[in-house]
């Protein structure tokens, strides 16, 4: 079980504790007196069919996230003071921007609520959700949570020791004026990027640092919270899977490159690298899947202005995974972004440590398999 699945139960009983979530497992309509009734009516009044298509969740994960959000409302200052029934709309409104990048009236109109409302909906609940990552998104601290994290990693390539795979989600942008050139990334288009480490099962276990998308990964790396603790041991001899543009990084394992190559064992490593580092397609191409604001965000003036979005829809991300809901029928894989020349420059500097752990490494557990096979 992953850690995030594992705080995910502990914030679920909180609700259950104060009394804010449905214990029924099934999702039904309300027979409870008139007051219960109407905080549920507009969620009720949904069907199943709009539920998936414009909000792309299933019922009982949109419960879990209505709940939830209408708990922490009450407990913030800007928490509206009327009745429930507008704020489980403007929560759905919120969801609908997410899933479709847009709010079009014929959603605003079916939710019964104004255009100018869902706006500000928008931006106070993707704040509070944004809030809401030290509890959903959370690494594995404890010794016997990396081990169990490692081992589910182990099970899948043969590679030891992998606590999460390091990625960069990169969201297309027209950026400040006379600062194209920072936002131009690999591929091609200006965009913001965010760092992210998840787990074997794709559950986000780190997000921080937004940049501008032509931003070197081992500069924003080098620079996380994340890779600091990493720096000074604080996660044990373990390592993150990351790409060829961080050869050279502390605890990141990348691909053996071409020119070192020079055995069997190597390719197999490497082939094993590429199938859980090939995972950051599924991740990123579920997140902009899902919540298709992601894919262009528009003109923006700071990299931060973006960066409450992003998390806020990372945060219902891994509150899918743990409802297993089904990803839209229009998903495609993110593709992966190359490495700059600059860095493959840097990526052949002949002294690094980590390629001599790398190679031990390799000898120990990919030519066993290498002799098997003979």
């Amino acid at each position: 079980m992953s850690l995030a699945g594992a705080l995910w139960f502990a914030v679920q009983d909180d609700l259950f504790t104060n009394g804010v979530c449905n214990t029924s497992s099934a999702p039904s309509i309300s027979n409870t007196p008139i007051s219960a009734s109407e905080t549920r009516s507009v969620l009720d009044a949904l069907d199943d069919s709009f539920i998936s298509q414009t909000l792309h969740l299933n019922r009982q994960c949109l419960r879990f996230i209505v709940d939830f959000i209408q708990a922490r409302l009450k407990k913030d200052v800007f928490a509206p003071s009327h009745s429930l029934t507008p704020a489980e709309a403007n929560i759905l409104a919120t969801l609908a921007y997410y899933a479709q990048g847009s709010l079009p009236s014929k959603i605003t109109e079916q939710l019964g609520i104004d255009q100018t409302a869902a706006g500000e909906a928008v931006k106070t609940i993707t704040k509070l959700l944004s809030e809401m990552c030290p509890d959903f998104i959370t690494f594995p601290n404890s010794y016997n949570d990396r081990m169990g994290a490692a081992q589910a990693f182990k099970n899948l390539s043969g590679i030891p020791h992998v606590v999460g795979v390091l990625g960069y989600l990169h969201l297309k942008v027209s950026p400040p004026v006379g600062e194209e050139h920072m936002y131009m990334n690999t591929m091609g288009y200006h965009s913001v990027m965010m760092q992210a480490i998840f787990d074997v099962d794709g559950n986000l276990l780190s997000l921080e640092q937004c940049c501008p998308g032509g931003t070197p990964e081992r500069t924003v790396w080098e620079n996380s919270d994340i890779g600091r603790q990493f720096s000074i041991f604080q996660h044990g001899h373990t390592w993150v899977i990351g790409g060829r543009s961080l050869h050279g990084c502390g605890h990141v394992l990348t691909p053996v490159e071409a020119f070192r190559i020079k055995s069997n064992a190597a390719l197999r490593f490497n082939k094993a690298h590429a199938q859980l580092y090939g995972r950051a397609q599924q991740v990123f191409g579920s997140l902009k899947s899902r919540f298709q604001c992601l894919r262009d965000i528009g003109s923006i003036q700071l990299p931060e202005s973006v960066a409450c979005t992003i998390k806020a829809c990372c945060v219902l991300h891994n509150i899918c995974k743990k409802f297993s809901v089904p990803l839209p029928s229009d998903f495609s894989l993110e593709p992966l972004h190359p490495p700059s020349e600059m860095v493959n420059i840097m990526a052949e500097q002949p002294f690094d440590y980590m390629e001599d752990t790398k190679d031990e490494m390799i000898e120990m557990f990919f030519n066993i398999a290498e002799d098997e096979g003979q």
